[in-house]
């Protein structure tokens, strides 16, 4: 099985995306299975970025921290990340090979001295991508069609001035190398897998469910929801809104939604504390409302660009007083532009906010799918018209109340932040708060009727619990410490809270586990904890901005184990 790692470093502006967005698609093409992931610094030029990418000809679900080709576009890249490079790795791109940071193969290639032979210093990224395609042993067909796909819009001779840049780096990169590095490579043109990264599915997501309202103030890492959303909004009638805040992001979503239309809102932690006062609106008004929080490393502005899992806690109980909700983290993209459908569907369902959890690793990493199956479908509208004498908040056994429209009928909607009678005036009749409380809290019973049991792989000697962005390494870390004789098993969780009877009775029952986490506290080791009464003391937390590598990992869990 042919498994490798390339790693593309330099200072952003440089164009490592682009490098690492052209090797991507040409490995794809080729019929390979490509995982990569990004790491970047919270400044618009400058400071060092790098991205890598792992190619298989068998599926990938997580990244390797070990290198096998270390793609210099700056000399720091080497300096950081030498130490990474595998035995049989080498390293690629403008060296001093003075520097004693070198201890794997180097091959010294000035990508933009040779991008200016062959016409502008500008295509150096080019030059980089036809080097590591020459080292390989790709050809340069399927990057060449690539070339002219992306720069059409530009013309002719901007394609030649490419293709002359990448044959230029292809040559001499053979001519120093002189074999093809994965001469054993099976390559099968193949145009029908998608690579596809978190952010792009959760906004495929948005679409899919009918989502015709969308509001956001750009935050890393949940900005590129807003962008694919806008990118398409004219064309799937979606009217998408650049707040001036999250304040008003959360209340435009909230007004949206009381007027019939199916709204979202998206942000990072430090936003979605400015819209728990509006989260709280939605809670009392019972409107229908999907709150994406792509989680970073906190408090305050934090690692803008970095990942976490350390808002669990806050997401479940945020804003004043007790309400219900529910909280999801898919695991994968896929899975992420199926929850965003489900998400829609249950807070219509229940007239409860549904908060989706993401982070920064999700958004960024890119996953190959053969094919892109959309396994949820949108409900239709979960309303009613209004008809005379129509009561908002009328208590009913499993506490969710007909919903009409404003203008429905010719019964008032009535929607206030303050405590309300059933027909939705203002009161301070604590007998009717009672009431009321005790019908929003009825759901919660009912909500978890909703909740799908967690993914399980089981096995004896221990089980790996994860949720959201976790699953893919956790899955792969399984499969290596069963290679190696341990029977492990894996519990992954996208449905979260509230936690349903099952789940809690399968989490209190489970052999040997450790939980496994980005955070310091152990916040989902807590949930559980309170859910099942039961210990679980083994835990694997990391909360230094970075994902979990394999390696990294399952290191990890055989010290806890140990």
């Amino acid at each position: 099985m042919v498994d490798y790692s390339i790693k593309i470093g330099g200072e952003a502006g440089q164009g490592v995306q682009t490098v690492a967005d052209s090797l991507s698609r040409i490995f794809l093409r080729s019929g390979l299975q490509v995982f990569t992931i990004q790491d970047y610094q919270s400044r618009i030029r400058g400071g060092h970025s790098f991205t890598q990418i792992r190619l298989s000809d068998a599926p990938l679900c997580a990244m390797r921290k070990e290198v096998d080709m270390l793609v210099c576009l700056d000399s720091a890249t080497c300096r950081i990340h030498a130490g990474e490079v595998s035995e049989r790795g080498l390293v690629l791109g403008a060296l001093d090979q003075s520097d004693p940071s070198y201890s794997r193969s180097v091959i010294s290639l000035d990508f933009a001295a040779i991008a200016k032979e062959a016409g502008n210093p500008i295509y150096a990224n080019i030059v980089a991508v036809g080097a590591v395609l020459g080292i390989l042993g790709f050809g340069i067909n399927l990057m060449e069609e690539y070339l002219s796909e992306v720069f059409r819009k530009k013309g002719d001779q901007v394609i030649r001035e490419n293709n002359n840049a990448l044959r230029k780096g292809f040559q001499r990169a053979q001519e120093l190398y002189g074999q093809a590095l994965l001469p054993d490579i099976q390559q099968n043109r193949d145009h029908s897998s998608v690579l596809l990264n978190g952010n792009d599915a959760l906004g495929l997501g948005v679409v899919l469910a009918g989502c015709t309202f969308y509001s956001a103030y750009p935050m890393t890492p949940s900005s590129g929801v807003l962008n694919f959303v806008a990118g398409r909004a004219k064309e799937y009638g979606i009217l998408v809104e650049q707040a001036e805040d999250e304040i008003a992001a959360v209340n435009m979503a909230v007004g949206a939604s009381y007027c019939g239309a199916r709204a979202m809102t998206g942000t990072s932690g430090g936003g979605f504390c400015l819209m728990t006062e509006g989260l709280g609106l939605a809670a009392m008004t019972e409107t229908p409302l999907v709150i994406l929080n792509a989680q970073r490393p906190g408090p305050s502005t934090g690692l803008p660009t970095r990942t976490s899992q350390g808002d669990l806690e806050f997401v479940i109980h945020a804003s004043h007083d007790e309400f219900p909700r529910f909280v999801l983290a898919p695991g994968e993209p896929r899975e992420a532009m199926n929850a965003v459908i489900r998400a829609f569907n249950l807070t219509e369902r229940f007239q409860v906010p549904v908060i989706l959890l993401s982070d920064q690793y999700l958004a960024d990493t890119e996953w190959t799918y053969p094919d892109l199956q959309v396994d949820e479908k949108a409900d239709s509208p979960h309303t009613v018209l209004a008809v005379q004498g129509y009561r908002r908040y009328v208590p009913t056994e499993n506490g969710v109340s007909p919903r009409a429209l404003p203008g429905s009928g010719p019964g008032l909607v009535i929607a206030d932040s303050d405590e309300h009678d059933e027909w939705g005036h203002i009161t301070e009749d604590l007998t009717i708060r009672l009431s009321q409380q005790e019908k929003r809290m009825r759901k919660i019973q009912f909500m978890k009727s909703a909740m799908r049991s967690p993914r399980c792989l089981e096995g004896e000697d221990v089980t790996l619990i994860g949720w959201g962005s976790t699953y893919g390494v956790l899955y792969e870390v399984r499969n290596n410490l069963r290679e190696k004789g341990m029977r492990a098993g894996l519990v992954h969780f996208t449905d979260l809270y509230p936690m349903a009877t099952e789940t809690v009775e399968l989490a209190r029952n489970l052999p040997n586990p450790v939980v496994v986490e980005g955070n310091y506290l152990g916040q989902f080791a807590r949930l559980l904890e309170r859910e099942t009464g039961r210990a679980f003391p083994r835990r694997v937390n990391a909360f230094n901005g970075l994902p979990f590598f394999v390696e990294e990992l399952e290191m990890r869990i055989k010290e806890i184990l140990s």
